[in-house]
């Protein structure tokens, strides 16, 4: 009987221990993975992909930003928020704006009001060679006072 424990005993002790340096000597590489025998590699073929044109605003950027200073009402009681609201859009085939999403938030009736303004707007769609594909694009609204301002210097209120 105390043989048999002795050998269960050491039994529990080694298999532990086994197990562990069969883990070690899995993970190293085999001769194969470190030497080059000559075989030749075989390469993966990628089919080329054209090139892909983004969505684009008829007046481009400068006029995209006109078009959501003039659009964007101002709360009157927002006055004291500053920041950005990010709406991500997806722009379809045809070039109008399909699903919207606030990715960056300010307030919840600013951010209502960027997504009424967005919901207008009309690109020119992403291309792949000559077929029109959808895409995706953030729209930033920075918003100083209340109101949607793309330029950097600050808003004084007259």
């Amino acid at each position: 009987m105390k043989q048999l424990t002795a050998f269960l005993f050491t039994i529990r002790r080694f298999v532990p221990m086994f197990i562990w340096a069969m883990g070690l000597f899995y993970c190293l590489p085999t001769k194969a993975q470190i030497f080059d025998f000559g075989y030749p590699r075989t390469e993966r073929r990628q089919t080329p992909q054209e090139p892909v044109e983004p969505a684009k605003y008829k007046g481009g950027n400068a006029g995209l930003n006109r078009f959501l200073e003039k659009e964007f009402k101002r709360n009157p009681e927002k006055t004291d928020i500053q920041g950005q609201i990010i709406v991500a859009c997806i722009i379809n085939e045809k070039g109008k704006i399909s699903e919207t999403q606030i990715t960056r938030s300010l307030d919840k009736d600013l951010d209502n009001e960027a997504l009424r303004v967005v919901k207008k707007l009309k690109f020119k769609p992403a291309k792949q060679g000559k077929k029109a594909i959808p895409s995706r694009i953030n729209i930033v609204f920075p918003i100083r006072r209340g109101k949607v301002s793309f330029s950097t210097l600050k808003t004084i209120d007259v």
